[in-house]
């Protein structure tokens, strides 16, 4: 079973399997991508759209779990009439968060490749098949596994609008290219 008195701060270790940002695009390059050759551009685009699939796929597998918690801390405090797992389909549902449908982004949900080392690597916190037992740990102890996991979900979401960031930029620069002339999309139908 997990450590729910570990640090929070331990999430930085766990992001260690995922991509990092700075590997994929320093920062520095990004000021210099109109030097870049355009193949280049492109490769170094895939790899931060693919990184961020990843990096977005923990986080939903992260917040599903999160989610868990806080219902299980919930239930404590009003104890529903059915067991928690029972409940999980209401609890993992997604609600949206927007009142009108015409205002909620529309979001790929894909499988990414390598997806079990998201997993692992969320699993070293609270892993799949300790939701079962949330209910034998103290209050104390999901609350410390709520905060660990909160981290954990900060840090992913850092990483990912770094990737959001490198992604824009080397997609404008594409952009800018396709137009001016720089560029030949025809080369992207060969």
């Amino acid at each position: 079973m997990s450590d729910p008195g570990q640090d929070p701060s331990d999430a930085a270790e766990l992001l260690a399997a995922l991509p990092e940002p700075d590997a994929l695009v320093p920062a520095d390059t990004l000021g210099e991508l109109v030097s870049l050759p355009t193949p280049e551009l492109r490769r170094m685009r895939n790899l931060c759209e693919e990184a961020e699939e990843g990096v977005s796929y923990a986080r939903r597998l992260l917040q599903g779990r999160l989610d868990i918690l806080r219902a299980a801390l919930d239930d404590r405090d009003e104890p529903a009439a059915g067991h928690l797992l029972s409940s999980l389909p209401r609890i993992l549902s997604d609600r949206g968060g927007h009142a009108d449908a015409s205002h909620a982004r529309s979001t790929r949900v894909r499988v990414p490749p390598g997806a079990d080392r998201y997993s692992a690597a969320l699993d070293t916190v609270l892993a799949e098949d300790e939701a079962e037992a949330l209910e034998e740990r103290s209050i104390d102890d999901l609350e410390r596994l709520v905060v660990r996991l909160g981290a954990y979900e900060h840090e992913l979401s850092v990483r990912r609008r770094a990737l959001f960031d490198r992604i824009d930029a080397l997609r404008s620069e594409l952009a800018d290219r396709y137009k001016d002339g720089r560029a030949d999309v025809r080369e992207l139908l060969s």
